[in-house]
This record gives C-alpha cells, sequence and structure tokens, in this order.
C-alpha cells in the first residue's frame, strides 16, 4: 500500500476508534447493544431491486433492510441505497467516496460481481472492485460481498466454471476474509429440485427477477451475514494484493475549473427514465456545452472515463489521449468507430446519468485528454467529470 493511503486509513481508524477493526461480531454486539448504525448497500440494477413491485420494500436490499431491524430491534439503523443499474466497479470506484465513505458506514453490501461481466477475468475491473473491497475494509468497515447472476446463468447453462468474475471475486472474499453471499448454489438448488422455474423467477426480462427472485437473492446474503457473524468473522487487509489496486483515484468535477470558451455551469437534470438513473442524485453540477471548443484534462494514470448525464439528443464526441484517437468499441469482437455516442436514443426520450470508460489499460505516467464534441442542432454535452486512476 502507498504510505499516502495507510495514512488515510489510519486517520480514519483514530477518528471513529468504534471502526478499528471490520468485525462482525463488533457490529452485531453494537446492534444488539442498540447503538445507531448505518448500513450501505453498494452495488447495480440487482441491489437497487430492478423489477421488484417495490423496490424499497420487496427487492434483496428492501428485505434486508426488514430482517436487520427485525433481528436488531433496539438500534435505529440509517440505510443508503448507493446502487446504480447498468454500472459495475469501475464507475464505482469513482463514487466511493461521494456515495459510500461519506455515510461513515458501519457495515457495507457490496454488489458488481454480475455487471463486472461474470464470463470476464479482464484484469482492469478485478484492480476496481479490490481497490473498492481494501479500502473499505482498511476503513474498519465489515463487508459482505453479494454475488449475484442473470436468469442464462441458471438452468440447462449452469457451469460455475464459465464464470471466471464469480471465481476471483471468491479468491478476493477468501483472502479479505469477508461475509459471501453467493446466490448460485441456492437458486439452482431450487431448480433442479423442482421447487421453481427459470419463468417464474424472471417473468420479465432475463437480468431482473421479480419479488420471488429476489427474495432467494435475500436468503443467500443473509445467510452470508450471519454466518460471518456466527463465526466472529474480522475482515483481514491483506499485505499484498490479490490482483492489484488503484494506488490513487481522482473524480475531477469541471466545474472547479475554469472551463473553455462555449462551455457553461448547469444544475443536473431532475427528471430521468429510471430512479437510479436519476443523475442528480449521483453528481453535482455539470459542465455544458453546444458550440463550446474542445474539452482538455491533464491526468496521471492508467484508467480514464467520463461521468456525465444525457438525453435522446445529446452530442457525440470524439476522444485523443496524447494526440491519438481513442476508438469507441462497445464489442471487442467489432471493429471502433471514432465516434463515442453520449445519447439515449436506444431508450427513446428521456434522461440518465452515463458513464463512458474512455481507456483502461494506458502506459503508466502523465496523458493529456481531449474531447471534441460533434456539434449538432439542439444537442448538449454534459459532464459532471473527467476520472481517473493509477496503479
Amino acid at each position: 500500500m502507498k504510505p499516502l493511503l495507510t495514512l488515510a486509513i489510519l486517520l480514519t481508524m483514530i477518528h471513529n476508534p468504534s471502526q478499528a477493526a471490520p468485525s462482525f461480531a463488533d457490529f452485531d454486539q453494537r446492534a444488539r447493544a442498540g447503538e445507531p448504525l448505518t448500513v450501505v448497500f453498494f452495488g447495480g440494477s440487482l441491489t437497487w431491486g430492478a423489477n421488484a413491485s417495490d423496490p424499497q420494500r420487496t427487492s434483496y436490499r428492501g428485505l434486508m433492510m426488514d430482517y436487520l431491524r427485525q433481528r436488531y430491534p433496539k438500534a435505529p439503523f440509517t440505510f443508503h441505497d448507493a446502487a446504480i443499474g447498468g454500472t459495475g466497479s469501475q464507475l464505482g470506484l469513482f463514487r466511493l467516496d461521494r456515495d459510500v465513505l461519506a455515510y461513515r458506514p458501519d457495515l457495507v453490501f457490496y454488489d458488481f460481481t454480475a455487471n463486472d461481466d461474470l464470463y470476464s477475468s479482464e484484469r482492469p475491473p478485478l484492480v476496481s472492485y479490490e481497490t473498492i473491497l481494501r479500502e473499505l475494509i482498511g476503513r474498519g468497515i465489515p463487508v459482505v460481498q453479494a454475488f449475484f447472476g442473470f436468469r442464462f446463468n441458471f438452468g440447462k447453462d449452469y457451469n460455475l466454471e464459465n464464470l471466471p468474475r464469480r471465481r476471483d471475486h471468491l479468491q478476493l472474499a477468501a483472502a479479505y476474509q469477508t461475509g459471501v453471499g453467493d446466490v448460485f448454489p441456492l437458486i439452482q438448488g431450487q431448480l433442479e429440485s423442482g421447487k421453481e422455474t427459470l419463468a417464474h423467477l424472471w417473468p420479465f426480462d432475463g437480468a431482473h427477477p421479480d419479488d420471488t427472485g429476489y427474495q432467494l437473492f435475500f436468503e443467500a446474503v443473509r445467510k452470508g451475514f450471519e454466518d460471518a457473524v456466527a463465526a466472529k468473522r474480522v475482515c483481514h487487509l491483506p499485505e499484498k494484493p490479490v490482483f492489484g489496486v488503484y494506488a490513487h483515484r481522482t473524480r475531477d468535477r469541471l466545474v472547479e475549473h475554469e472551463l473553455p470558451q462555449g462551455w457553461t455551469r448547469s444544475k443536473t437534470y431532475r427528471t430521468s427514465f429510471w430512479y437510479d438513473g436519476l443523475s442528480s442524485r449521483w453528481m453535482d453540477d455539470v459542465a455544458l456545452c453546444s458550440t463550446g471548443q474542445p474539452l482538455k484534462v491533464e491526468f496521471t494514470g492508467t484508467m480514464v472515463g467520463v461521468f456525465g448525464e444525457a438525453d435522446q439528443n445529446s452530442l457525440s464526441f470524439h476522444v485523443t489521449v496524447d494526440d491519438q484517437p481513442v476508438l469507441y468499441q462497445p464489442n471487442p469482437k467489432e471493429l471502433g468507430t471514432a465516434i463515442w455516442p453520449f445519447d439515449l436514443k436506444k431508450f427513446g426520450t428521456g434522461r440518465l446519468m452515463v458513464w463512458r470508460l474512455l481507456a483502461s489499460q494506458l502506459p503508466a505516467g502523465k496523458h493529456t485528454l481531449e474531447i471534441s464534441p460533434i456539434i449538432s442542432t439542439n444537442g448538449q454535452l454534459r459532464i459532471e467529470s473527467v476520472c481517473f486512476a493509477g496503479e
């Protein structure tokens, strides 16, 4: 670990001694004694509860909140929802401070295994995921990792050997001694026994279950929490990372600097396609461009992305890093394009937060990012921050 990171962790522990050890037994004892406690749910749409009949009540998150209140009736809980659908740990790395640590949590339920691509063993998302895990535990916060899946991961296609992301996250769980809520054996067992069917668990789409599916998600995560409490588990910070960590990360909010000609400060949108995509929940004022000059940002790191908001008319843009074009390539099997889309035309008419990972394997060191809007009638480009990190 870098000295500055170590110092930050030590200062956090000194400032809040109750979080000096990420102990599930300590959390359990404090909850039984009636101490005020804060719990954060950090993840994607499966944590938010998309397709649940009432995400605040019938999602796994809602059920877990109710369970903790019943298990610890004396404790006044504060729960925070930090889940954005369609996002993974690479954006999560830059949301950690604002959406998780700012609430000084006593316990974190940590998703992203599915959204980091269960079929992938690509290293950059592993480094982001481990960096988040390492910082939470280093700050004395016990963590329950939640391993969720989609409809097509189960049934006749069930094969855990084909899910390297789950395997790697389980390796992290063993190294860091976290709680583990693993939904895979539970759901597959229900299917093989004939107690459940895929059509009943996932009646709407292949990603998000109905309430019955979320009930099983909850049961798996509850078991992970209860097992960790029963074992009096203390999360462990390995001396060396398993896959790697980003030694520094920066969420550079554009409006905090002088903006290029044609760029102005603007409030975020206040409506959205869906609640967990409401940009005003996740970001501050944005830099708005409709007829402006290219945006240039100097940064140091190996990964860089942009975080902003968009509607169906938002401007696309070109990207260069160190004067070299960066291609948009959402599918590695297809050729990339020089045009980076930042609109929501595929959804229709509406608004959402938008994250674009521009590059994740740059040479270590200093770089120059340039974003050139492709100007069109009535279009806008709205960016809150340029996010970068380095190993």
